[in-house]
């Protein structure tokens, strides 16, 4: 290629692509700043606490890639010479920048063989295809790990409450059977006046905790309705988080700008 022509990667999607009121989370191959070096890097942004992201990155990188991220300065994590078979047979940095930009964190992901030498998607596509993949997993992990860590907790409250449920039905149907068996006794010709009067606060005694079995279970009840609907917003919310990684079809334009070098931004 010329020296006076170069190749520009212009998106001609957004970032964050709108469909059907969703944004679809797919990571874009930018030119970045990522730790004091320009360099061709998977972007995308989330609406995520940057610290959780953070330390959920670190967890998912050293569990699937065996890798560890050490914390750097202004937001980059970085693993030096790092060996990362299932990305790339080459020995480099993977780095990993985030960042706030418009109330979002951005994630830049990096690997670097060489001080002058980054995977992109011309020179190195298919190491390049595997690094976004990470890209995309490692933030999908974080969002999706949150819910069903919440859905976990969520599942064991509920199964308290159902217990207690069944423990609360148990008690109020043995009550309902023992005052029907004092109210034959009361009713009863043989029964004296001195043990029908001993039922008979017995019988008051037993509907007065039957009352109260009844207020709590109403509220178990409301509570393992909300419980319930929690969870499954929960499970919803997994499955649109789903659909924000779907793979879509997107169409990527170069232009050719001719005779000056290009500045990179962040």
């Amino acid at each position: 290629m010329r020296n006076s022509t170069r190749l520009i990667l212009v998106p001609l999607l957004a970032l964050t692509v709108q469909f059907s009121h969703a944004q679809f989370l797919q990571p874009v191959e930018k030119k970045m700043d990522v730790g004091e070096k320009v360099t061709p890097a998977w972007v995308l942004a989330v609406e995520e606490p940057e610290d959780e992201l953070r330390e959920s990155i670190i967890d998912y990188t050293k569990d699937e890639l065996g890798v560890k991220l050490k914390k750097g300065r202004n937001g980059l994590l970085i693993a030096k010479e790092a060996k990362v078979p299932s990305i790339t047979s080459y020995t480099g940095d993977l780095k990993v920048l985030l960042s706030q930009v418009q109330g979002q964190t951005q994630v830049a992901v990096a690997f670097m063989p060489g001080y002058d030498i980054s995977l992109n998607s011309d020179d190195y596509p298919d190491e390049m295809e595997r690094l976004r993949n990470f890209a995309r997993s490692m933030v999908k992990y974080h969002m999706v790990n949150e819910l069903q860590v919440t859905i976990k907790d969520d599942e064991k409250r509920l199964k308290d409450l159902e217990r207690d449920l069944k423990k609360n039905e148990r008690e109020y149907r043995k009550l309902d059977k023992s005052t029907t068996r004092m109210q034959r006794k009361i009713n009863s010709d043989k029964t004296d006046e001195n043990e029908k009067f001993d039922l008979g606060n017995d019988q008051e005694a037993a509907e007065d905790r039957m009352n109260t079995l009844l207020a709590e279970k109403d509220e178990l009840d409301d509570e393992i309705a909300k419980m319930n609907e929690k969870i499954q917003v929960s499970q919803e919310d997994i499955n649109y988080i789903e659909n924000q990684f779907t793979e879509r079809k997107s169409s990527v334009r170069y232009q050719e700008e001719e005779n000056e070098e290009e500045e990179y931004k962040p």
